[in-house]
Order: structure tokens, then C-alpha cells, then sequence
């Protein structure tokens, strides 16, 4: 008769064994029941139990005596390598009796199994030993004790049964003589049906091998296996966790290959700590693709962290050494990677901080916007600039309705093993989200410990979100923030008490870098920002690396605490100072920038810094390293581009102080005393003769109701704005001019404009205003006009007593209607073109000596000004200066009563 080879599934009882095939590529393995021929086991759980500890997960080698045409049950023996015949075995240790019909027909074997089953009668074995005690196991109902007992001391377990991959049938051991029959739910997991005809058959299939996988864990094995009963389920089913003795978790591994998901209604019930590992546990699936989730969609390929990116990232990554760069708010946070300067913007996992238009702590907007402030600032005291290990829980895909971004959903541990995500709600800084099936891929790992530590909480009521007193006494951000640059004016009421503080140290952090030479710092406490000017350091965009020292001063410096010193104010309310990155440093953030050859040192600014000679030795640091913006120094060539450009500068100036001299004719002379005067060159006169012509001819014409003619005037439609070149018509002969608006008068409703070639200020309304046409503008034709002042020479104040006026009036009757001789030299005024000596050829005719300017002075209605005087005017100013005094003795014009005084704003 055949033998076959199998291996032994199960042991239904003491005479019945359920085989498998070793070796098969059936998926699930077939399986057949085995009875032993010729005998019947006792019902009793030691016969039972002694088989399968004898052979189950066994390989052996069977044969089939019988089998039931009508039950197809098969009937046979069982070969192994420590008996030829397991029916045999069992009769000579007494486990077994033969069968009543078993007779002298069925052959020699009843001889001799007769003659085994008498030796175990006369050695009293087994059922034969009548005075040994009887197996008198009772099968008890699973009570509220035995499951208090459980859970104190584990019961151990045996698996008869494995129903699916999360249910099986079992048998607890209460004690000796006390057992439980009673299915099992695995704790924590939930596995697909094996039965389920509606489920895609890929589902069907990891149902199979999930069940296949807990048969083999679980069913055929001999390992002493405990378990704790923690509750029930809806439908009454009791729910265990099975603790192996190898201390490998069952429910873990389950979900690692991906044959089921955990549930996360028990999380109550498994706990906080249990409930991490199997999330930990499903996530490796996800992450590997294996069973439920094999086939996902695009999932990025894995790389070590010496080449991490974010491209390379995905959930179920762990991120070792990343740095937390920025903190955005109490839930969301810019990590720098690990080996590289990428900066990856994430969200904390299942975190929820306060929001600007949530209203379920308070109603006061104020107090809702500090205690978003509040919350944010705890977490960036917390991590800012420390480096941890980043979990990646989840990813949120981008919704455009709601207005998410996509983001990794992280977790991120530091301090050693302090989690941020814990912390945040055991202060009351966020909340916990509930997930549903929609978003339970987003759920954070450690979930069921947040959820725990938040119901305490809320139960405590003490801390953040959760106080259930007045939030304002949590609240470490004031409700009012205060600018301190916010302009000129405010500045200056801070400006002193900085200054005299000297070193300012706590509470300020750096909240925003505008650039490589400005911060913004920030009080939370205080609620005061203010923006701080680095010193010493150079404006000029083309004199640093602006990339890169934004780059530096962002990964050094933003959001951490700082201290800083205040020597000066720039014009728009910034402070100038320095700016220090811990208590124990000797020298400014500066030095550092320089150091680097991020930046250059500002060759006026830095004498103002007390630590003017650390910057120039740093900036000289750089040059002699060849760093950043000194890569390519070459010194000689510096110096040697020095002396040329020395030289031409010499030549310059050389060029400047010889005077240059004009035929002229003054146009006009406005209230501070510049005078506009047009060339009487031939040339010139000529040229604008010509275009005045052309210009009037031109807007003698009908204006064209279309603004796209350029043959033809058209009239302003709409508001000039301040500065536009126009065509304005003069008050005084209705001719058009060319001009630019200066303002606009709200009280007379019209526009006061410049004529570009007189110089004279008019009034004119909307409708005297034209488009200024191409063909002339200052492109085609420069300005007609220029100006000058007299040369070290201002006219007398209007108050308190006005000499101003007359003294115009004195200098038009000089000027005006008379052709002048101007000898110009270039104005230190950039809005003015030269500073000159006007001669009257006619009086020069008369006196040689004669020039408007001494005479303008000699009536008493000039004012010598002697700050900057000229090498080329310094005999002219000494000749000012004594026809000066001689006015003042004789009283004439402004020194009638003597000296006269400037208000502040024309201070002489």
C-alpha cells in the first residue's frame, strides 16, 4: 500500500489529524482528514492534547486503510521517525482502545494489535490505569472573573480553530481542571472575509493568505501561547491579544504583510503604546506595497540619507539628523534635510493648532489672534534650530477647494526621545483630529497615546486650549503689537531707550531676513518688533551675494533668540546696530557675514561702529581666503585700478574748477532764489526758435478725439499723475508749453505744473492739460531751461521779518530783459546745474569790477555763505565778504536792524 508525505495542520482529537501537502503549488493547501484505523481515542482533552504535541506542524508519512464511499472519510495509519505505526504507539501507551467491531476478519493485525493492547492492560496505562485520577476537564462559560484574571495573568491559550485572519476558535486554560471554548478576535486588526463573494479576488486572496499566516503562527505550532481577554466586541465576541513566547507580536506581524488594518475603535481597549506599534506595523505595509496595499498609486523609490531629497520620501520614511528651520505655526513646521540645504515644509500628523477664525475658546478676535501667537511661539521655543528624527506618518494631497497645500504629515522626535506632537497637546497648544475613513491615512502613529493624553486634558482643565478659566491668564503673547519702525516719528520715541539699554538681551528673537543686512526682531512678551539695520555693512546689492547671505542668515540666525545693540537710525525708522547671536559672543552676526565674503563693509557707515576694526579685519579675512564675492581679488590689480581711477578723478575735478562761460538770458527766478536762464548761442536760438515754431504750429491744430493720432493734439482724458510730461496751456496768452505736473490743488481743483523750457510754476486746469506728443519730447528736444544759484550767495529769510521778497524783487530788476554773461561752475545741488557769477556787460562797461552778485550783496539783499568755498572763488568770496560788512554798516536791505536769523528749516 502507498505511502504519502504530509505535514500535520491540526489535531481534531485524539484518533484525528487534519494533513496538508509539504510540498504544494495549490493556494490554500488542500486539506485531508486522517482517522486511525481500527481504534477510537477517548474523548478526553489529554488525549487530545498529547497527539498534538506529538505531531503537529510534523512532517510524516501516511497511508489510507479505508475510506467511506458514502462520507468519504478516510481511515489509515501514520509513520513518523519515532514510530512505524502511530496506532501502535497510542495502544502501547494506552491512549487509545480498539474498536468493538474490530475482529479476527480484518486479518493478522488483530492478533497483533490485541497483544499490544494487553501489554498496556497489564502495565496499567493509560484509560487501563483505573487508579490513576480521571481527566475530568470541565468546559466553563467565559466570565467576568476569568477575564479580570486574564488580564492580570495571561491565560494560556490553545488555537483549535483559525476561522479567518482575525478571528480564531480557542481554548483557554482557566486551570487544571477549569477550560473555555470560545472564539477569539485578534485585538486591534481587522482582516478581509475568505468567504466574501462581493470583494475583488485580489482581497479574497490576502484573506487566504492571512488566515494561512495566523494557522502557521498560531495553529501549528507546539510554542505555550498565552492571551489577555481586553473586551468584547458589538456582536458579544470576546477580544484577546496572543502574546507568543519568542516575544514576537502576532498582531504586529499580521498587519506588516499587509493581510489586514487596524481598528481603530479598539484603541481604547489595546492602549496607547500597543496601538502605535500595529499603526507602525500597517504603515510598513503601505510603504513596501505589500498585501492590501500592493499596487498603490505612485509610490517613490526609497534612498539612503546620505542622498535624501524630497523627492525620495514617502510614508514610512525616517528622516535621522533633520534641523527644524522655520516654525510657520504651532502645527507646522520647515525642516531642513539632512546633507543639504533643501527645505521641505511639513505638518504635524493628526495635530490641529488654533486658528485665526476659530471661535470655540473665545469670540474676542483679539485674544483668538494672540493665542495662535501663543501657541506658535511655544513650539518655536521648543525646536527651533534642533535636529531630531522626523517620522512620516501620511501624506495630505493638495486641495484646492479647502485651500491645502500637499504636505508630508510628520512626527518629529527630539531632546533624545521627546515627542513634539505630545507635547504640543499635553500643554493645550492643539488638539487632536479625529479621522474618518477618508483621511485615516493621514492618522499620525502614536494617535491613540495623543488622543489619551488630550482626554486628560480636557478632564484637567488647566493648560492652553483646555483652560476653562479666562484664557487670557494662559495667553504669553500680547493681544497688541507695537512697530517700533514702523516710521520716522516712532522711531524716534524708541531710539534714546534703546540706545541707553546698551546690549538688549531677552525676548527678542529674529522673526523675518529681508536681506543679508537687515532682520526684523520680535518680543512676543512685549509685543514689540522693530527693524534692525546691521552696521558697518555695505547697501549695495552689487557688493554682496545676496543668495547666499540671505541663506546664511536664515540658517544661522531666523526665529532664534538673539541680542542686539543700537547706535543710529536711518531715515524711515529702521535702527542701525548690531546684531549678536548668544549671550557669550564677543563680536556682531557682522563679522561672521564678512568672514565669509558674503558682504562687504560700507566705506562711510562702518566708522560709526564701535567694531569698526573686527569688520575690516573679518572683510580682510575674506579677501586674503578668496571667499564668496572675493573669489577673484587680485590686489594689484585693485591697486593698480585705484591709481587709474585716482588719477582720473584729479583730471576731473581739475576740469571742474575752471569755470565755464555762457551768453544768457534769465527767464525766471523762483522762490528760493534759482535763477533759469536760456543760451543765446546761435545755435541754440536757432534750435529752440525752430521748435517753438513747430510746437505752437502743432497745437494750433483740432484736437483729435482719438488718443492714437500722432499728427494731432488730443486732449488728457483722464488725471495726470505726479511727475507726467504734459502739454499745458499758459494762463497768461493761451499758448501751449511743455511741463510736468508737481501737484494737484484739491481746494481750486486745478494742477500746478513747470514749464520745462521757462521754468515758471502755473495753475491750470484739467482741460488746459495735453498729451505731450513723441516727436517732442526730451528724448527729441533736452529742456531749453537751466539753472543756478549765485555763487556762495542766499537770499535773506521771510520770517520773522520778510527780507525775502524784496530781495527777489531786487534780483529780477538786476537779471530780467538784460543779456548776462554767466561764469558756471557745477552745483553741489544735484537739482541744480551750476552755482555762477553773472556780469552785466553794460555796467561792465562802467565798472570792471561789476558782477550782479556784488551788487545783489552790496544793497543788503544777499547773504554770503561761506560753508563751501571753492579754490577758484576765493578771492571772490574774501571781495563778497567786505562788500558784506560795508552793507551792514550802512543798514542797507536785510541789515536794517542788524543781523538777521534763519528758522530751523533754512538754517544759515
Amino acid at each position: 500500500m502507498s505511502l504519502f508525505v504530509a505535514k500535520v495542520k491540526n489535531v481534531l482529537s485524539g484518533d484525528t489529524v487534519v494533513l496538508v501537502p509539504s510540498k504544494t503549488a495549490q493556494f490554500p493547501a488542500p486539506e485531508r482528514i486522517l482517522t486511525l484505523s481500527y481504534v477510537r481515542a477517548a474523548d478526553s482533552f489529554e488525549a487530545k492534547e498529547y497527539l498534538r504535541n506529538l505531531l503537529i506542524g510534523k512532517e510524516i508519512k501516511f497511508k489510507v486503510n479505508y475510506k467511506n464511499p458514502q462520507t468519504n472519510r478516510e481511515f489509515g495509519d501514520i509513520q513518523s521517525p519515532i514510530f512505524k505505526s502511530l496506532i501502535q504507539y497510542l495502544l502501547e501507551k494506552g491512549l487509545v482502545k480498539l474498536k468493538d467491531n474490530f475482529s479476527e476478519q480484518d486479518g493478522d493485525i488483530y492478533y497483533d494489535l490485541h497483544e499490544v493492547e494487553n501489554a498496556a492492560k497489564l502495565n496499567n496505562l493509560g484509560v487501563w490505569n483505573t487508579s490513576a485520577a480521571s481527566d475530568n476537564v470541565e468546559i466553563v462559560a467565559l466570565t467576568e472573573n476569568i477575564i479580570k484574571k486574564s488580564q492580570k495573568y495571561p491565560l494560556k491559550v490553545i488555537v483549535e480553530k483559525v476561522i479567518s485572519g482575525d478571528r480564531v476558535m480557542a481554548r483557554l486554560v482557566v486551570n487544571k481542571n477549569q477550560h473555555v471554548t470560545t472564539p477569539l478576535l485578534l485585538a486591534g486588526i481587522r482582516a478581509p472575509r475568505t468567504d466574501d463573494a462581493n470583494q475583488p479576488a485580489a482581497t479574497t486572496k490576502v484573506a487566504q493568505q492571512g488566515k494561512a499566516f495566523v494557522e502557521e503562527k498560531l495553529l501549528t505550532t507546539k510554542a505555550e501561547l498565552t492571551a489577555s481577554i481586553i473586551g468584547e466586541s458589538q456582536t458579544g465576541v470576546p477580544i484577546a491579544t496572543i502574546n507568543h513566547p519568542s516575544g514576537n507580536n502576532i498582531h504586529e506581524k499580521f498587519l506588516e504583510q499587509g493581510f489586514g488594518e487596524v481598528v481603530d475603535w479598539q484603541s481604547t481597549l489595546v492602549g496607547s503604546t500597543a496601538m502605535m506599534g500595529l499603526r507602525r506595523a500597517e504603515q510598513t505595509a503601505k510603504a513596501l506595497g505589500k498585501g492590501l496595499y500592493a499596487n498603490p498609486t505612485a509610490r517613490p523609490s526609497t534612498a539612503g540619507s546620505a542622498g535624501l531629497s524630497s523627492k525620495n520620501l514617502k510614508p514610512g520614511s525616517t528622516i535621522e539628523n533633520a534641523q527644524i528651520a522655520k516654525v510657520i505655526g504651532a502645527d507646522t513646521l520647515v525642516i531642513r534635510l539632512p546633507h543639504s540645504d533643501e527645505e521641505l515644509t511639513v505638518q504635524l500628523a493628526s495635530i490641529r493648532a488654533p486658528r485665526p477664525n476659530d471661535t470655540t475658546v473665545t469670540t474676542d478676535h483679539s485674544k483668538q489672534l494672540a493665542l495662535v501667537a501663543t501657541a506658535r511661539e511655544f513650539v518655536r521655543h521648543q525646536v527651533i534650530g534642533k535636529n531630531g528624527t522626523v517620522f512620516i506618518d501620511g501624506y495630505r494631497n493638495e486641495n484646492k477647494e479647502m485651500g491645502f497645500d500637499a504636505r508630508f504629515l510628520v512626527s518629529f522626535k527630539y531632546n533624545g526621545n521627546v515627542d513634539l506632537s505630545e507635547t504640543i497637546v499635553e500643554n493645550g497648544w492643539g488638539t487632536v483630529i479625529k479621522h474618518n475613513k477618508a483621511t485615516s491615512h493621514e492618522r499620525s502613529l502614536n494617535w491613540d497615546k495623543l488622543i489619551e493624553i488630550e482626554e486628560e486634558q480636557k478632564k484637567a482643565g488647566k493648560k492652553g486650549l483646555f483652560f476653562t478659566g479666562d484664557i487670557s491668564k494662559v495667553l504669553t503673547v500680547g493681544t497688541r503689537i507695537i512697530d517700533a519702525s514702523e516710521n520716522l516719528a516712532k522711531a524716534k520715541t524708541f531710539f534714546n531707550g534703546f540706545k541707553q539699554k546698551g546690549r538688549i538681551s531677552g525676548g527678542y528673537h529674529v522673526e523675518f531676513i529681508p536681506s543679508a543686512n537687515r532682520v526684523k526682531l520680535y518680543n512676543p512678551r512685549e509685543g514689540l518688533k522693530l527693524t534692525l539695520i546691521l552696521g558697518g555693512l555695505s547697501n549695495d546689492k552689487a557688493s554682496a551675494l545676496g543668495e547666499e547671505g540671505l541663506k546664511f542668515m536664515n540658517k544661522k540666525f531666523l526665529q532664534r533668540p538673539v541680542e542686539f545693540e543700537i547706535y543710529d537710525q536711518d531715515k524711515i525708522g529702521s535702527f542701525i546696530g548690531n546684531l549678536f547671536s548668544t549671550t557669550n559672543t564677543l563680536v556682531p552676526v557682522q563679522v561672521s557675514l564678512l568672514e565669509q565674503g558674503l558682504i562687504k563693509v560700507h566705506e562711510l557707515a562702518i566708522n560709526s561702529n564701535p567694531f569698526a576694526a573686527d569688520l575690516i579685519k573679518a572683510e580682510e579675512s575674506a579677501k586674503a581666503s578668496k571667499k564668496g564675492i572675493w573669489s577673484t581679488y587680485d590686489e594689484a590689480k585693485v591697486q593698480a585700478e585705484l591709481a587709474q581711477n585716482t588719477a582720473a578723478l584729479n583730471q576731473l575735478n581739475l576740469e571742474n574748477l575752471k569755470p565755464k562761460f555762457f551768453d544768457i538770458e534769465v527767464v525766471d527766478v523762483d522762490s528760493t532764489g534759482v535763477l533759469t536762464f536760456h543760451h543765446l548761442d546761435a545755435t541754440t536760438v536757432s534750435k529752440f526758435s525752430e521748435f517753438k515754431k513747430r510746437f505752437n504750429d502743432f497745437h494750433l491744430k483740432i484736437p483729435s478725439a482719438s488718443t492714437a493720432s500722432v499728427d494731432l493734439p488730443h486732449n488728457l482724458t483722464k488725471a495726470p499723475k505726479k511727475n507726467e510730461l504734459v502739454s499745458a496751456r499758459f494762463s497768461e496768452n493761451n499758448k501751449y508749453y511743455r511741463a510736468k505736473v508737481l501737484n494737484f490743488d484739491k481746494a481750486t481743483n486745478k494742477y500746478e505744473v513747470k514749464h520745462l523750457d521757462f521754468g515758471n510754476v502755473d495753475k491750470v486746469a484739467l482741460n488746459a492739460l495735453r498729451v505731450l506728443p513723441t516727436q517732442f519730447n526730451l528724448q527729441a528736444y533736452p529742456s531749453f531751461a537751466h539753472t543756478t544759484t549765485l555763487q556762495n550767495i542766499v537770499l535773506p529769510p521771510s520770517k520773522p521779518t520778510d527780507y525775502l521778497t524784496d530781495a527777489l524783487y531786487a534780483l529780477e530788476d538786476l537779471t530780467f530783459d538784460k543779456k548776462l554773461v554767466i561764469s558756471a561752475l557745477p552745483s553741489s545741488d544735484p537739482s541744480v546745474e551750476y552755482e555762477g557769477i553773472l556780469y552785466d556787460s553794460e555796467e561792465s562797461l562802467k565798472d570792471s569790477t561789476y558782477t550782479i552778485n556784488k551788487q545783489l550783496v552790496s544793497e543788503g539783499w544777499g547773504i554770503v555763505d561761506t560753508k563751501l568755498v571753492k579754490p577758484p572763488v576765493k578771492d571772490y568770496v574774501s571781495e563778497l565778504l567786505t562788500v558784506q560788512k560795508k552793507a551792514k554798516s550802512s543798514h542797507s536791505g536785510c541789515w536794517e536792524f542788524g543781523d538777521v536769523s534763519f528758522d530751523e528749516d533754512g538754517a544759515f
